[in-house]
Order: C-alpha cells, then sequence, then structure tokens
C-alpha cells in the first residue's frame, strides 16, 4: 500500500492506493474515510444526533421545554474506489461508500440506537469515463443542486436545515468541455422513481459553468477542504404521482407532477492563487431552490400527512387512508383533492482561513425555507404539528491539527414557524473530532 503526496502544502492529503499490475497500467483500489466522534446538546428534545429538517417540539410539551446532550460516533465512514486499466479510450472504476446511519429497529434501545450503529449504504456506481460522454450507474449524489460542490462548510450533519441533499440510483450521461479559461459541464439522467406507481422515472438535468483561474478554497460539510475555480450552476427536475384516489378502499388514482429548479454558486470573494495556498481565503457558497413535491430532497416531510379518511358513521376506529406514497410531496385536502407541496428556500454560507496557515477557519450559514401552500391545504386538525416556515443559523470554527486530525465546535440555531403561527426554536452546540485516512 502505497501513499503519496499530490501536493506540497504542509496539510496535503492523497488516499491510500494499492496498485496491481503493470506499473503503465496497473489496476488501482484506493481506500478512504473517517472516524467521527460528536457531541450535541440541544435546548429540547426534538432531535437525535441528526437535526436535518425535523420538527421542533413546541413551547408548551415538556419536550420543548427540556434539552438533551448526546454522543455519537454513527457518522464514521468508509469507502472504496476501484480503477481499471483504460481500454479502447474508456476507463471503467467503481465507488462503493458507507456509513453507519442507517435506519434500526423502531423502538430500539438508546444504547443499541447510539452504540450499534446500523451500516448504511451511500454510495454504490460504476463509472465509464471517455472523451465522448462519461456513463455513471448506481447510487450517488442526484444532479439537482449538483451535489456535493456547492454544499456549505458546518459541523452540522449536513443537510443543514433548507439544504438539498439527496442520494438516489441513477443512469446519468455527461460531459466536461474542458478550456483553459473555462469549464462547462452538462448532465441529464434517469433517476429511481419518486413513486414507484408512478411508473415513470425522475427526469434530471444540469449545467455548470466553472471560471478556472480564480479558485475558491472551500469544504463541502466539514471535511474535504479542496480549491475549485468559481462556479455557478443550474439544474432542474421533473416527477410525476399517481396516488391512491382518497378512500379505505381505492378504485383509481389521481396524478399529479412535480418539479424543481435550483441555482447555485461558488464564489471566491478572496481567491487562492493554487490549491495549495490556504491562508486568507475568503469564500462564498450559495444555493436558490424552488419547486413542487420535492420537500424530500430538503428532508422537509415530517409531520406533512394526509387527513384522516370521512368517518359519517362516527365509527370509534375510522380506517386510515392507504396512501401509496412517501409523506411530505403531495397530499389529500379535506375534499378529496390531490395537491403538491410547494417550496422555496435558499442558503448562502461564508467561510474565512485565517493566516498565516489557514489551518484554522472559521464558517457562517444562513437558510431559509418556505410552503407558500401548505396552511391553505393541510386540514387543520394538523396545524399544530406540521411548520410552515424554517430560519436557520450556524457559526462554526474549525482547526486542523495534523493533516489526519481536525477539531470543530459549532453553535446553531433553527426557528421553525408553524401553520397555526405559532414558533419553536431549537439552540444547539455541537463538538466534532475527525480523522480523516
Amino acid at each position: 500500500m502505497k501513499r503519496g503526496l499530490t501536493s506540497t502544502t504542509e496539510f496535503a492529503r492523497a488516499p491510500y492506493t494499492v496498485k496491481i499490475g503493470d506499473d503503465k497500467s496497473p489496476w488501482k483500489i484506493s481506500i478512504y474515510g473517517f472516524a467521527e466522534f460528536d457531541v450535541m446538546n440541544d435546548s429540547t428534545r426534538s432531535y437525535s444526533d441528526v437535526a436535518q429538517s425535523n420538527v421542533i417540539a413546541r413551547d408548551e410539551t415538556l419536550a420543548g421545554q427540556k434539552g438533551r446532550t448526546q454522543f455519537t460516533a454513527r457518522n464514521s465512514r468508509f469507502g472504496f474506489k476501484m480503477e481499471s486499466p483504460a481500454y479502447a479510450g474508456i476507463t471503467a472504476l467503481a465507488v462503493i461508500e458507507g456509513d453507519f446511519m442507517g435506519n434500526q429497529p423502531p423502538g430500539v434501545s438508546e444504547y443499541a440506537f447510539f452504540v450499534n450503529g446500523t451500516f448504511r449504504l451511500r454510495h454504490a456506481y460504476v463509472k465509464l469515463l471517455s472523451d465522448v460522454v462519461d456513463v455513471t450507474a448506481g447510487e450517488s449524489y442526484v444532479l439537482f443542486a449538483q451535489q456535493p460542490f456547492f454544499f456549505p462548510c458546518s459541523v452540522q450533519f449536513l443537510p443543514v436545515p433548507n439544504q438539498v441533499l439527496h442520494r438516489s440510483t441513477q443512469f446519468r450521461l455527461s460531459h466536461t468541455f474542458k478550456t483553459d479559461p473555462v469549464n462547462i459541464d452538462v448532465g441529464v439522467a434517469a433517476v429511481r422513481p419518486i413513486q414507484r406507481d408512478s411508473s415513470l422515472p425522475e427526469g434530471q438535468a444540469a449545467l455548470r459553468l466553472q471560471i478556472n483561474d480564480w479558485k475558491a478554497l472551500h469544504t463541502p460539510g466539514s471535511l474535504g477542504t479542496t480549491a475549485d475555480g468559481a462556479a455557478i450552476g443550474v439544474s432542474g427536475l421533473v416527477r410525476g404521482f399517481k396516488v391512491d384516489e382518497f378512500s379505505a378502499q381505492p378504485k383509481g388514482t389521481q396524478t399529479e407532477t412535480g418539479m424543481g429548479f435550483s441555482v447555485d454558486a461558488l464564489v471566491p470573494i478572496i481567491p487562492v492563487p493554487n490549491p495549495d495556498t490556504r491562508a486568507n481565503a475568503l469564500t462564498v457558497t450559495g444555493s436558490f431552490v424552488v419547486g413542487r413535491a420535492i420537500g424530500d430532497l430538503f428532508g422537509m416531510q415530517s409531520g406533512i400527512t394526509n387527513p384522516p379518511l370521512p368517518n359519517p358513521t362516527n365509527a370509534p376506529n375510522p380506517p386510515a387512508f392507504p396512501s401509496n406514497v412517501d409523506n411530505g410531496m403531495v397530499i389529500y385536502d379535506a375534499s378529496g383533492h390531490l395537491h403538491t407541496i410547494d417550496w422555496r428556500a435558499f442558503v448562502v454560507g461564508l467561510q474565512y482561513y485565517l493566516p498565516p496557515s489557514g489551518r484554522v477557519f472559521v464558517a457562517a450559514n444562513y437558510s431559509q425555507g418556505e410552503s407558500p401552500n401548505v396552511a391553505q391545504i393541510l386540514d387543520r386538525s394538523l396545524a399544530t404539528r406540521v411548520y410552515k416556515r424554517q430560519r436557520y443559523f450556524d457559526a462554526n470554527l474549525f482547526v486542523d491539527i495534523t493533516p489526519a486530525a481536525r477539531v470543530a465546535i459549532s453553535y446553531q440555531l433553527t426557528t421553525q414557524t408553524f401553520v397555526d403561527d405559532a414558533t419553536a426554536r431549537n439552540h444547539r452546540y455541537m463538538l466534532g473530532i475527525y480523522y480523516l485516512f
């Protein structure tokens, strides 16, 4: 196993790589990942270790008045990247990556939840690279919002509230048009249907313009600091729904179409001259998203459910609606008409790498998400359980102890306004310790 530095900076890192076969055209296997320890202190009992866009406990509840402290290592991650020699102008590679943040059985003990973390698949795909087109098939980040290129920098487990983060199985075609001043990336993809009963895959497309000599230093999430050319990207998606009619025994379906549009940017306010330079770099990241039936892309679906079925006989145990679609994207109103849940959201982040070396850096993010229609179509009995607006702010400090070890602290404030106009807040203080390999 060999590990070589690809950069001259003191804190440069390269993956562990095994080379097998002919030195001129070897097979390569790279091992990468990190071990992570996190401590979270919350002012309410709203979240597990992951916050994302889950509903905050209201002030009038016990959970909204009492806090909790959690320790976890579940976000630790490892992956393998395999690359074969080029053949007929085509290079084939595969990636398999996972962590321990997987779903666990209902009712599992706290001990089991935190100590026996369930392994979860994050990425598993095959990629064929050529001068004409790149083909990707498998599970990975989707094209929409061009993840992870524009991710904000935060100690919070991504996604931060109101941020798009979504992985799915897909078949993607892409190509990068390269020139000295700029690169242009284009891609289209057929993605796993968001509702399998819709019978049609989801369609996505993306375009990104990157200025090669205007370098922005940035850290997507809490790890992986790198320098990339300033960029702006646009992307969109279309998805279909066929939902069983609002009845205890459906005999037909109603249809709806979801769609989304995203504009994302990476802007170096103070650029770096090359990837080996960190000190005094200042970078802005931004994302604006608007769409209908896209709540799953943010995780903004908790609490949004269909109303109870009509109960004209006042039966003590009326039947529940047997919905054939995940919650939070489309719902029925009390009259039995199907509607999309619409969202618009943005995230703006700033990150600054302090002189003299950039080993210490700070980041801050603000985000806001709002549904313009959930209050109009949601059954009023659910008004205290569903939020229509969410705001988030965080401030983060990172310190690189060695090329492999990083420590970070963070303060995070999330505020949610419910359909009945009540407001709930959660304050989170967080410590992260990381070892990268």
